[in-house]
């Protein structure tokens, strides 16, 4: 008994050095995919998956396993960690979803103009274990997003964290007369994401009542880069045939007539046509009705 005790001790030892010496760390073998789940004024989100690989003939664990993401120069914008303890079967790929949190001016500036896409590096420092024995590894990798249909679902809507980006301040008539009349409608345009565009157009149509009484776009178009945070504007419509809407509408109102405004703004960043549709509604003062009607 005695001696098989002493063989039983050998061949464990020998079955210990065998693994410590075969030994295999893990492989992140690709970036699976990555996706911007949500884009916000100072803060994004990214789901970033990962294929990782145990090349040994048994299970092992991930104990540890930190991601980064830098830019061009290397200058990190963005981590995630892994959350517990993975088993990774024997000889087995298995695929790791993680939230990165990223800066958005950052992120907005590593865009590239050539191509649209949002460029990085995607780099990664884990530790595997089995059987009381742990080995590190890491990885890094290269990675382009097509981003600009994402872009378009978040900057075009003039909106950030709840808050309304596009304020409208002062509806009034710049002039009028028998057959038509311009009424102009004041705003202000909020650059919450701190980064360059040019607010190039705003297309749009104009209604009374529901009825359509004119159409208008921006004054003049507005430039913005990372310094500026607003900027006034201007929308110019060219309205007709007030007197006969006013007539349907008059006394439905209480100091004012409401109108509301129905277009397509049109953004130009990062060498991208960015475009959405987008809608406002404002107050015309009876005082500029009362003038209308002594004409």
């Amino acid at each position: 008994m005695k001696y098989l005790h002493v063989l039983s001790l050998v061949i464990l030892a020998l079955l210990v050095s065998s693994c410590r010496f075969s030994f295999k760390k893990p492989i992140v073998e690709k970036i699976q995919d990555l996706q911007l789940q949500s884009i916000s004024v100072d803060n994004s989100s990214l789901k970033l998956s990962i294929i990782v690989k145990n090349p040994n003939s048994y299970e092992i664990r991930l104990s540890k396993l930190d991601l980064y993401l830098m830019d061009m120069n290397r200058e990190r914008v963005g981590q995630a960690s892994l959350q517990k303890e993975i088993i990774l079967p024997a000889k087995k790929s298995i695929n790791l979803d993680f939230n990165v949190s990223i800066q958005t001016r950052p992120m907005i500036r590593m865009v590239s103009s050539i191509n649209h896409d949002l460029q990085f590096f995607i780099s990664g420092k884990g530790e595997g274990k089995a059987m009381g024995i742990s080995k590190r590894f890491d990885f890094e990798e290269p990675y382009s997003l097509k981003i600009k249909d994402q872009l378009m679902k978040a900057i075009p809507s003039l909106s950030a964290g709840g808050q309304d980006l596009f304020k409208l301040t002062r509806t009034y008539v710049d002039d009028y007369g028998l057959s038509k009349t311009i009424l102009n409608t004041d705003f202000i345009l909020i650059n919450a994401y701190g980064f360059s565009f040019n607010f190039k157009g705003f297309p749009a149509e104009i209604f009374i009542d529901g009825k359509k009484v004119g159409t208008g776009n921006l004054q003049k178009q507005l430039a913005f880069n990372e310094k500026v945070f607003y900027k006034d504007g201007t929308m110019v419509f060219e309205l007709s045939n007030l007197k006969s809407i006013f007539g349907a509408v008059k006394g439905a109102f209480k100091g004012g007539v409401k109108y509301s405004v129905k277009g397509k703004i049109i953004i130009d960043a990062m060498g991208m046509e960015l475009t959405a549709p987008y809608e406002y509604s404002g107050i015309i003062p009876l005082s500029v009705w009362d003038l209308l009607l002594k004409q």
